[in-house]
């Protein structure tokens, strides 16, 4: 009977903690942006958007705050109280060093006695509850910040009507732009002993904040949700380095390093921030197969090759390599092979690989005395395989997945793997600890997994080894369970085994996720993307904001509970131990089969440094620059300023002469008056220049009657350029196109902007390009470089993906070079496309294209 009441409770328990709201809801609230963004663009919550709260007793606001870390300023007001629309009481934080407490209460236009500090650990990694309550009776302000209370005399009545306003705020003679770097949730107001308004903050999307008690409607201006940075992955940089790049990185400082041909590039990810290290040791000559480590236990940066035996580390006090590789390199047999540091024998240890049609299981272990020793282990087998994922430990690693062959060869039989081995360091033995069932759709593995020990989990990127156009998908597993749950969303990658990589890392101070994509293209330069996501990650649930699922949110603590005796029952039923078919839920790929195309071409950029320093980009989608300091400042842009800069930029690149103060004004401002268009006009255009400011020398001026862009030359405009080489009909030369191509290799020429007076240079962009390609095409021989015209051709179909005479060139070419397969396929893609394009066959068959 002891037994059964045991039971009872421990399902009941389970039930609610399953389901509790406490559990689903934990991760949420407003994120404000702070002093990172332009004023426009920082966060402000009013709570009465429609008028006031008014009230004829005591009032009491409480709120749970918490600071972002990372930021380099966080002065500003918590919250401004505006009494009757006459006096201010306000929460702010002042940053200064030599202030003793950074916390004050300013009333009017004085300090109050009021000011206190919360620890930074507290206040960075934990919500902090504060109170400000205006008592009527005593007619004081009392302030409480977790345990303690502060108070002081009021000088003026606090009944009536107040406004509340959290950071931003442009209220009257009250406004302001300081905010601190903050969160905030569960506001309510209380109104004696009763509760009148409560705004938990746990939406995901919107501006508009629904009152759950009297349904008074808050208003937020550029809302940074916290629960959504928990499910949807934030681009953090997208950037482009010459040569096979790779990746690294250090948990310490929390930063990814992309290593390049010619430069090192760091990434902070809890700040975004970037630093450029330019090798005073000359290229590194990247090979196939490369790999890049961080060794935390000697801080140092290594690249390793294992076909050349070579482990090359970085000098950030010289800025140079220890050694080279020998280059060109003659293919590897280590493509996708994973690494680990071991600090049992201080030694790097890697596994497995492919190359040359054959699939490794080899442990190579590298001793930083610079000998290299072949590993023979024992144990449980492991089959040859790459594109596995690895996370070490203590005592050895983890490998989990991955695609190989028992024997090791390509052509015999080779598979989708789904096993967990730990591999010990000291007794060097495998051991297999279980085999996930893979569901409908197979995949494999980025390069790492995330290993917490201390909860026996795993996280990892898992994706569909068989599509191009793919998505990264983390999940989490057991280490002694199979089972596996997907969590957040899609991060989409470009995969193709020789080109791509990507892998999974985790900022231990920050809480937050990060991931690296890269992919090496044919001219050599390497895009790097890399994302960032909140821990703990949420499941990404298309139907979170459906009324059922908000009834269900607020009802499942009861829920919880039916389910507790429900499970009761079913234990005369069920077995304790699960079965482990029902632990692994199949893994679907969250987006369409897209399909490849071979004549798609890769976005990159231009390697130069100077692109990256006082740059600015048309070309990739949307308006991109730089500073001098290679910093993106595209978001200090309003969408206003943004077009009027671009208006002034294209007339004044494309035509010369730049536009008139009559044409903007008929443009933005045809609604106002003579006058206030000069002064909307002057206003805005003063704010485009204090952003070029940072440029170095860049402005918007008049002269003769128009509105021009003038800049130094070396301020780089990959537009400027690329009219250079397609207006420039003798200079026309391999080189030339091989600099057009860098330039819109990044994307199409606004293609994300939609502007109507835009159109018309986005469609003369388009012609040009072609053309362009036609010419020198016309010039030259297919047998003098067939090569570069089957890249010619692709850089056509990128453009127009039914080009004939680009098409004809690349069959031609292809069946030049002796690849008849290669030339029918592509044959066979154009006729597919043309056919769904238009309705109809093709009028030509392949035989006629190649007469």
């Amino acid at each position: 009977m002891r037994s059964w009441t045991l039971h009872i409770i421990l399902w009941c328990i389970v039930g609610c903690i399953c389901v509790s709201p406490l559990v689903v809801n934990a991760q949420y609230g407003l994120g404000f942006a702070s002093h990172e963004t332009v004023s426009d663009q920082r966060t402000g919550l009013d709570l009465s958007s429609d008028g006031q709260i008014c009230f004829d007793d005591d009032i009491e606001l409480s709120f749970d705050l918490s600071f972002v870390p990372n930021r380099s300023d966080y002065f500003g007001y918590v919250v401004r109280i505006i009494v009757n629309d006459q006096t201010n009481i306000d929460l702010l934080y002042d940053r200064l060093d030599n202030v003793e407490k950074h916390f004050k209460i300013v009333m009017g236009e004085k300090f109050s006695n009021i000011a206190f500090n919360i620890d930074s650990n507290t206040l960075f990694n934990e919500w902090v509850p504060i109170t400000i309550k205006l008592d009527a009776q005593s007619k004081q302000v009392i302030v409480t910040c977790g345990d303690k209370v502060f108070h002081e005399q009021l000088t003026i009545d606090p009944r009536g009507c107040v406004k509340v306003l959290f950071g931003y705020n442009n209220y009257k003679e009250f406004k302001t732009t300081d905010v601190p770097a903050m969160k905030i949730r569960d506001i309510q107001v209380r109104q004696g002993d009763r509760l009148a308004h409560h705004w938990p903050l746990d939406e995901e999307e919107g501006t508009e904040i629904d009152d759950a008690v009297k349904g008074m409607t808050a208003m937020v201006r550029n809302p940074q949700w916290i629960r959504r940075s928990h499910y949807e992955w934030g681009l953090l940089q997208d950037i482009t380095v010459g040569g096979r790049a790779s990746a690294a990185f250090d948990p310490q400082t929390e930063s990814v390093f992309i290593v390049g041909r010619d430069s090192l590039l760091r990434i902070h990810v809890p700040t975004g921030q970037r630093h450029v290290f330019k090798y005073a040791s000359g290229p590194l000559l990247l090979v196939n197969g490369n790999q890049s480590f961080f060794d935390t236990a000697h801080n140092q940066l290594l690249n390793i090759c294992i076909d050349q035996r070579i482990v090359s580390v970085f000098d950030f006090a010289s800025l140079s390599w220890s050694e080279n590789f020998n280059y060109p390199g003659v293919g590897t047999s280590y493509l996708h092979f994973n690494k680990f540091y071991s600090p049992a024998d201080s030694s790097l240890y890697f596994i497995g690989g492919y190359g040359h049609f054959l699939f490794k299981n080899e442990i190579h272990r590298y001793s930083l005395n610079g000998t290299w020793h072949n590993i023979e282990a024992t144990g449980d087998p492991l089959i040859p395989r790459y594109l596995a994922a690895l996370g070490a430990t203590p005592n050895g690693a983890y490998i989990i997945g991955g695609y190989g062959s028992v024997s090791g060869q390509q052509m015999l039989n080779p598979r989708n793997l789904y096993d967990l081995q730990f591999f010990d360091v000291k007794s060097r033995t495998f051991s297999k600890k279980y085999e996930l069932e893979p569901g409908e759709d197979d995949f494999v593995w980025a390069n790492s997994l995330v290993i917490d020990e201390a909860t026996n989990q795993y996280y990892g990127l898992i994706f569909p080894k068989h599509q191009y156009n793919a998505n990264l998908q983390l999940v989490a597993g057991s280490l002694t369970q199979p089972e596996l749950k997907k969590l957040g969303g899609a991060i989409p990658y470009l995969f193709h085994d020789i080109r791509s990589f990507s892998d999974l890392y985790y900022c231990p101070d920050s809480k937050r996720f990060a991931a690296v994509t890269l992919y090496y293209d044919d001219i050599d330069v390497t895009t790097a993307k890399i994302y960032s996501l909140y821990s703990p990650p949420l499941p990404y649930n298309t139907a979170k904001n459906s009324p059922q699922n908000e009834w269900l949110t607020r009802n499942m603590a009861y829920l919880g509970l039916g389910l507790g005796v429900v499970v009761l029952v079913g234990l005369y039923v069920l077995r304790r131990k699960k079965d482990p078919k029902d632990t692994a839920p199949p893994i679907d790929s969250q987006s369409p089969i897209v399909r490849p195309k071979e004549e798609q071409m890769r976005s990159s950029a231009p390697i130069e440094k100077q692109q990256y320093k006082s740059s600015i980009f048309l070309f990739g989608g949307d308006l991109q620059l730089f500073d001098t300091g290679g910093t993106d400042i595209t978001r200090s842009f309003t969408p206003l300023i943004k077009e009027l800069f671009l208006v002034v930029l294209l007339h004044t690149i494309r035509w010369g002469r730049g536009i008139s103060s009559e044409k903007l004004t008929e443009q933005f401002w045809f609604d106002k008056s003579t006058e206030s268009a000069r002064n909307n006009r002057s206003v805005n255009i003063a704010k485009i220049n204090t952003i070029l400011e940072r440029m170095g020398r860049a402005k918007i001026s008049k002269e003769t009657g128009y509105w021009r862009f003038d800049a130094d030359d070396d301020i780089y405009i990959d537009y400027k350029n690329y009219l250079a080489i397609v207006t420039n009909k003798d200079a026309l030369d391999k080189e030339r196109i091989k600099e057009l191509s860098v330039i819109v290799q990044r994307g199409g020429f606004l293609s994300e902007t939609d502007y109507e007076w835009l159109d018309s240079f986005k469609a003369e962009a388009s012609i040009q390009v072609i053309n362009t390609y036609m010419r020198f095409a016309e010039s030259v021989q297919i047998a003098e470089d067939p090569e570069f015209m089957v890249e010619l051709a692709n850089y056509i179909f990128y453009f127009d993906p039914v080009h004939e005479e680009a098409m004809t060139i690349k069959c031609k070419a292809l069946a030049y070079m002796g690849n008849h397969s290669l030339a029918t396929q592509t044959f066979e893609n154009f006729c597919n496309e043309y056919r769904q394009i238009y309705g109809e066959e093709f009028g030509k068959d392949y035989k006629k294209v190649l007469s």
